[in-house]
C-alpha cells in the first residue's frame, strides 16, 4: 500500500518519541511504500538525510516541512513547543490533501507526537486512519502533586488545563471520530479516547525492541555481586519522580552504608534532585552522572546496576523500563501509568500511588527485599528478560500493526 505517517518528531535514532517513529517507519517499509512528514524545525532534516545518504531506505520519502515565518519561531520550551505543535497540525492538513491530490494513499497513520489530547492534521482525508499508538491521560493522584514545590503543581495544573480545554475542542473529537482504530498505550489513555468518541480502541505498547537491540540487551551481564546499585535514567524533570526514588533510596541506605543510587542524564529539576538527596542524608552516596556521550555508556552503567527506580507521576510508556528489562534489571515504579503496564510482580514491583509517604516506604521495602535474596532478584532478572523477549518485540508489534492496517482498510466506509 502507499502509506502516508504523520511524524512530526522524527529522525534515525533508538529512544523517545523520534525513535518510536523511526522504528515504525522502518517496520512499515517491509510491507507498503512510506511517505513521512516530519517537521522542520528541530533539526531533523539535518539529522535524517546524512544518514539516508549512507543508508538508503528504497519506497521510503520523507517530506520535511515548517510554519512560514514568523510563526516558524514558536519551539521549546514547552509552552511554545505545544503551540508549535498545534500550529503545524493544522497546516499538516492542508499539506497532506495536497499529497494525497498526486499519490492516492491507501492509509493514514499518526505517530508522534504519541499524546490523545492534540488533534491529527490527517483526520480530513477521509481514508483509513489509524491513531497512535498515543497516552498522556496518565493523571498522578492529588497527594503527590500537593507535595511538589509551588511552580511544578503550577505545571501540573497547566497541563490539567490544556488536556481539558483540548478534550473539548472540535478537532480533538474530530480525530477521535475520523480514527479508523485508536490505540492507547495504558489503560487510563485507552479510557479517554473512548470517551472522545473513537469507535474502535485498542491498547499496544508504544514501544517495542528490534532483534538487533535484543542482542545488544542480552550481552550485558546479570545483576553483579556487591553493595546494591540502583539507577535512574532519565529527563531531570519533576514528573519523572527521581525525587521519590531518592527518598525510598534514603530509607532503605539507612541499613546498608555501601549501596549507591546513580542518576544518569540531566535537565531542570536536577537542582531540586540534589536538594532532596541532601535532605535525606545520602547526597554522598547519590551519583549525578548528567548527560553521557554515548548511548553505550548508559548501557554500561545499566550493566553495572541491579535495579531501575523509575517512579514517574504520569508517564505515557517509559522506554528506558522496556530497555531495563531486557537488560535483566526488575523496574520499580508506581502502579499507574505506562510503567506499571509494562512490567508484572515477577519482573519489577508496583508501588501503591495512594500518597507520597506510602509509595516510597513500599519502594524501599523492595529494595530491602532484592538485596536480602539475591536469588530472588536473579529469578526476577531472567524473568524480565523473558517477558520482553516474549511480550514487547517489534516483530510481535509489525504483526499488530500489520492486521490492524488491514482492517482498516476493510472496515473503513467512504
Amino acid at each position: 500500500m502507499k502509506v502516508l505517517l504523520s511524524t512530526y518528531s522524527c529522525f534515525p535514532c533508538q529512544t523517545s518519541e523520534p525513535g518510536n517513529a523511526w522504528r515504525t517507519i522502518n517496520e512499515a517499509l517491509k510491507e507498503h511504500e512510506v511517505w513521512a512528514v516530519i517537521c522542520d524545525n528541530h533539526h531533523y532534516r539535518e539529522l535524517t538525510e546524512p544518514w539516508l545518504a549512507q543508508n538508503p531506505l528504497p519506497n521510503f520519502h520523507p517530506i520535511f516541512f515548517e510554519l512560514p515565518p514568523p510563526l516558524s519561531w514558536l519551539a521549546p520550551p514547552a509552552a511554545t513547543n505545544a503551540l508549535h505543535y498545534h500550529l503545524w497540525q493544522g497546516r499538516l492538513r492542508r499539506q497532506v490533501r495536497d499529497l494525497h491530490a498526486k499519490i492516492k494513499f491507501d492509509l493514514v497513520h499518526h505517530v508522534t507526537y504519541g499524546r490523545y489530547w492534540s488533534p491529527s492534521g490527517l483526520r480530513e482525508l477521509n481514508l483509513p486512519f489509524i491513531w497512535g499508538p498515543v497516552g498522556a491521560a496518565e493523571t498522578p493522584p492529588r497527594a503527590f502533586v500537593s507535595a511538589l514545590p509551588l511552580r511544578y503543581r503550577l505545571s501540573e495544573v497547566a497541563r490539567d488545563g490544556a488536556r481539558n480545554f483540548c478534550e473539548r475542542s472540535t478537532a480533538l473529537r474530530a480525530t477521535a471520530a475520523a480514527a479508523t482504530i485508536a490505540i492507547g498505550v495504558t489503560r487510563e489513555t485507552c479510557a479517554a479516547l473512548k470517551r472522545l468518541g473513537a469507535r474502535r480502541v485498542e491498547q499496544m505498547p508504544q514501544m517495542a525492541l528490534t532483534e538487533k537491540d535484543l542482542a545488544q540487551f542480552a550481552a550485558l551481564p546479570a545483576p553483579p555481586p556487591g553493595p546494591l546499585r540502583a539507577i535512574c535514567v532519565g529527563r531531570h524533570v519533576h514528573w519523572k519522580g527521581f525525587y521519590l526514588a531518592i527518598r525510598a533510596f534514603a530509607q532503605f541506605a539507612k541499613n546498608n552504608s555501601a549501596a549507591e543510587l546513580w542518576i544518569v542524564n540531566d535537565g531542570p529539576f536536577r537542582g531540586e534532585l540534589e536538594k532532596t538527596a541532601a535532605n535525606s542524608g545520602v547526597a554522598a552516596r547519590v551519583k549525578f552522572l548528567g548527560t553521557l556521550p554515548k548511548y553505550a555508556d548508559v548501557l554500561e552503567k545499566l550493566g553495572q546496576s541491579h535495579v531501575l527506580l523509575h517512579p514517574a507521576l504520569h508517564e505515557g510508556f517509559g522506554n528506558v523500563c522496556l530497555e531495563a528489562m531486557a537488560a535483566g534489571r526488575p523496574v520499580a515504579c508506581l502502579d499507574i501509568g505506562g510503567p506499571a503496564s509494562q512490567i508484572t510482580p515477577e519482573t519489577g514491583f508496583a508501588a501503591p500511588a495512594t500518597n507520597p509517604a506510602e509509595a516510597v516506604a513500599a519502594l524501599a521495602g523492595f529494595l530491602e527485599k532484592i538485596d536480602r535474596d539475591r536469588a530472588l532478584l536473579a529469578t526476577m532478572s531472567a524473568a524480565a528478560r523473558a517477558h520482553v523477549q516474549k511480550n514487547f518485540t517489534m516483530r510481535q508489534i509489525n504483526e499488530t500493526m500489520r492486521n490492524f492496517y488491514a482492517q482498516a482498510v476493510a472496515q473503513h466506509v467512504r
